[in-house]
């Protein structure tokens, strides 16, 4: 599967910078578009940020999701949260932002 991944500098709670990458899947069963953090395992390395956004490529044998349920803070809900840890990847198709074509 051919994926697009974002990537933005965040912040650690100890103050120091890293890079976080996020992506979007649908859920076949809902149709539901998720937004999934994108984990990737220290012998898989890591897209270059600078790259990105960018498209890649996953096998499905070298990927899993994992939820995390956690209480928000500011509401005291209960949410879930989803990550796609990823083992190996190769670098897929050029990304092409279709954001703006609605608009021009």
């Amino acid at each position: 599967m051919e994926i697009a991944v974002f990537a933005k500098e965040r912040k650690n709670a100890q103050g120091r910078p890293f890079w976080g990458y996020i992506s979007r899947l649908t859920n076949k069963k809902t149709g539901e578009i998720e937004t999934l953090s994108v984990r990737f395992r220290q012998s898989a390395g890591q897209p270059d940020p600078e790259k990105c956004p960018m498209n890649i490529v996953i096998e499905k044998g070298d990927a899993n999701i994992a939820e995390t349920r956690y209480t928000r803070e500011d509401t005291g809900e209960e949410a879930v949260s989803k990550s796609l840890w990823v083992n190996k990847w190769k670098e897929g198709s050029k990304y092409v932002d279709h954001s703006m074509d609605d608009y021009f």
